[in-house]
């Protein structure tokens, strides 16, 4: 996994032309008047723009893709995201194509709190759980940039 201020990230360019090219990505696009859901860009690249408010650990769920990176930008509000190496966890739901998520269970043993230009690269063998409250209760903007591997 890699986190860090978006512009600096960019600016390091210390990424492979992939990666680097989705960060420029991110920093150079206009979300403000996107709409949330899903917004298709090309057959190996599309983005979520979610908006919801952050909750208890308890009440959000652990995750990892197989098929996507899965690039996490924060465009409003602050939230903890609980990161894992998947191997540290148990899978209670396996593989599901279409979704492309494998769900686990497990206790949080690592969190990031992430805010206003933010972004986290989250790799097959990282599972993440995202929306958690971080200092207080509230609603968060952001991206999930979905980048085919």
């Amino acid at each position: 996994m890699i986190i860090g201020r978006l512009n600096d990230l960019v600016e390091s360019k210390a990424f492979t032309e992939k990666l680097q090219s989705k960060l420029l990505f991110l920093k150079e696009a206009d979300f403000s008047q996107a709409p949330a859901g899903r917004h298709e860009i090309s057959e190996d690249l599309f983005f979520f723009l979610n908006e919801y408010e952050t909750k208890e650990s308890e009440d959000c769920f652990w995750e990892a893709h197989q098929k996507y990176l899965d690039f996490h930008y924060i465009l409003e509000g602050e939230e903890n995201i609980a990161v894992d190496h998947f191997e540290n966890q148990r899978i209670i739901e396996t593989y599901n194509e279409e979704k492309d998520a494998i769900f686990f269970e497990g206790d949080v043993h690592s969190m990031m709190t992430m805010n206003p230009g933010d972004v986290m690269i989250c790799f097959p063998e990282d599972s993440h759980m995202a929306g958690i409250i971080a200092e207080k209760k509230q609603k968060v903007r952001k991206v999930v940039l979905k980048v085919k591997i």
